[in-house]
């Protein structure tokens, strides 16, 4: 089981200069790897104040030379608000400075003012989306690329800098909706499932992603998912630490308008009980909730997004021991 941490736990606090904050992740995440943690991720939103949302591409590279040996992802990028060409190139760029440990995450983006900031809208994601990818791959091959499509143009357009991963870096794509768990299966590496859903859900998202797999051919598929998680020593100072960072976790993706119609429940309407979406408890708790989706749907990798992630590098540095010393060693 490989799992990650989510960058953003680490550099969230609009009260401190950003750079202090990342040059702080950075002396985490340098030994992140000796504690048997395999990846780092990066999300992306914009124009969210008072939120703080560091880009992804540029903290990943700032970062790349401290994490050495974890992969580096976007996780995730909002692929239909840019151009595929852009993309493409700093993808190419970011594989290289890490030589080859880049992930590319991407989804569709939800959040009405940026779908407009972006000259976009919500009719539009899939079309984007799925060309921008088509696109990309093309660029990546390093040969000539000629290309009319519904939303980009491009003519005798070759990059100059490719990938170090061939044919391209790993392309995960996240999934919420019978929809996008298909499209994942068809068109990227990976299905990336994410925090929102309930375990119950998470189990039927992966259900029609294996089908979805087994219909094509030599097709290899790859589950992932990123949840929430609140550990400590007993469930009782797991869970009371949570509950007001669940309560703010739902709140945000609320303000947000993240519920649409064709994806599954994401309880922002009220209170769900913690262990129906995050994992919570002591260890051992923690390690018997995701050995048993690992089981149940052929999960095999997951990124952590702290509920109870405590202030200050030595406190956090011990949250994470605690994790890589009675956790880790329990997962498959």
């Amino acid at each position: 089981m490989e799992v990650g941490l989510y960058i953003r736990d680490y550099i969230d606090d609009p009260t401190r200069p950003l750079y202090d904050q990342i040059e702080e992740a950075a002396e985490i995440f340098r030994l992140a790897k000796g504690m048997g943690f395999t990846s780092i991720y990066m999300p992306q939103h914009f124009i969210a104040h008072p939120t703080v949302w560091p880009q992804p591409m540029e903290v990943l590279s700032r970062l790349a030379p401290d994490a050495e040996g974890l992969r580096l992802m976007t996780g995730i990028l909002l692929l239909t608000y840019h151009n595929p060409v852009d993309i493409a190139e700093r993808t190419a760029t970011l594989d290289q400075i890490s030589n080859g440990r880049f992930t590319l995450g991407v989804g569709l983006g939800y959040v009405q003012k940026e779908l407009e900031a972006f000259g976009t809208n919500r009719a539009e994601r899939v079309s984007r989306l799925e060309e921008s990818i088509s696109l990309m791959k093309q660029l990546w091959t390093g040969e000539e690329v000629n290309h009319e499509g519904r939303h980009w143009t491009v003519r005798g357009a070759r990059l100059g800098l490719t990938p170090v991963q061939k044919p391209h870096p790993p392309i995960w794509l996240a999934a919420q909706s019978r929809g996008a768990v298909r499209r994942a299966a068809a068109i990227a590496d990976a299905c990336l499932l994410g925090p929102q859903p309930n375990w119950n859900d998470i189990d039927r998202l992966s259900a029609m992603y294996w089908e979805a797999i087994a219909e094509q051919p030599g097709k290899t598929g790859h589950l992932t998912v990123n949840r929430s998680i609140s550990v400590a020593h007993d469930r009782e100072t797991a869970v009371s630490e949570a509950i007001a960072a669940g309560e703010a976790k739902a709140g945000l993706y609320t303000n947000f308008n993240m519920q649409e119609s064709t994806t599954v429940d994401f309880g922002l309407g009220g209170s769900r009980d913690l262990g129906d979406w995050a994992i919570v408890g002591s260890p051992q708790d923690c390690a018997e909730t995701i050995v048993r989706c690992h089981e149940e749907t052929g999960l095999e990798h997951i990124g952590f997004g702290a509920l109870n992630l405590p202030k200050g590098k030595s406190a956090r540095l011990e949250y994470l021991q605690l994790i890589s010393e009675e956790l880790l060693p329990l997962l498959p």
